[in-house]
């Protein structure tokens, strides 16, 4: 399973690798690049949502990044193309402490990774740009158990931050969205812009094993034991942030 994560993690580094290369570029051709630091809400939808069944009122909270390129060499194109990255904390849970182990804490999270495209609407120079966004990619259910510390515990007692527990499981996504942003007329020929963006998608999700809520414990064997299930893993997702252009 830790190869899942070490490959997410090249993924991304290699998206800012890319991304920085890009701006140099960036300023020849108006609309060449655009990277985008986002917010999300993440609103499960059928099975999923009984799946989560979070004190968070069953919803997922997070962010992420994407970026996106002009896939002609030269002139204007409405439809450009890149990667797009999400992270949503589904809630955690506590297991009460034992004979072999204290309280323990689950965190649930859930990962994206995948190739974005960006149709504009509109080709116009300045003002409100609506857009269509399709997405298809990987996502990963995770959960990491840990010793629940406070704050001293945390700095005190290095043995305590290791991970007990870690589960991965993998599957699919892919989904449509629509938003906008607003495009100012650059003061200077190679400026680059930013404007702040907001995107309403529809992601469906596979069937998906995860660890079901509140199954997990400690045996009398003082092995950390749990319960799975499977779902289809669909939500609706709402992103607002800043958007450079």
């Amino acid at each position: 399973m830790k190869s899942i994560f070490s490959r997410v993690w090249k993924a991304i580094i290699g998206i800012g690798l890319l991304s920085i290369t890009a701006f140099n570029s960036a300023a020849q051709e108006r609309e060449s690049i655009q990277i985008g630091l986002q917010g999300t809400v993440g609103i499960p939808v059928g099975e999923f949502k009984n799946a989560i069944d979070n004190s968070l009122g069953d919803l997922g909270f997070g962010g992420g990044f994407h970026f996106l390129l002009n896939p002609k060499k030269e002139g204007y194109s409405p439809l450009l193309l890149g990667l797009d990255f999400n992270y949503l904390n589904l809630g955690t849970e506590k297991t009460p402490e034992s004979q072999f182990l204290p309280k323990l804490k689950t965190t649930f999270n859930y990962f994206t990774l995948g190739p974005l495209f960006r149709l504009a609407l509109t080709d116009k120079q300045t003002g409100m740009i609506p857009f269509v966004d399709a997405l298809i990619g990987m996502k990963i259910m995770n959960t990491k158990t840990r010793v629940d510390n406070d704050l001293v515990d945390t700095l005190l007692d290095q043995e305590y931050l290791e991970s007990l527990l870690s589960t991965n499981y993998e599957g699919l996504t892919y989904g449509v969205g629509i938003g906008f942003y607003h495009r100012a007329k650059p003061k200077e020929a190679n400026e680059l812009g930013g404007s702040l963006f907001v995107k309403l998608m529809y992601q469906y999700g596979d069937k998906t094993k995860y660890v079901i809520r509140n199954t997990i414990e400690v045996n009398p064997a003082g092995q950390i034991t749990f319960e799975e299930n499977r779902a289809q893993t669909s939500m609706i997702t709402l992103q607002f942030g800043f958007l450079i252009h």
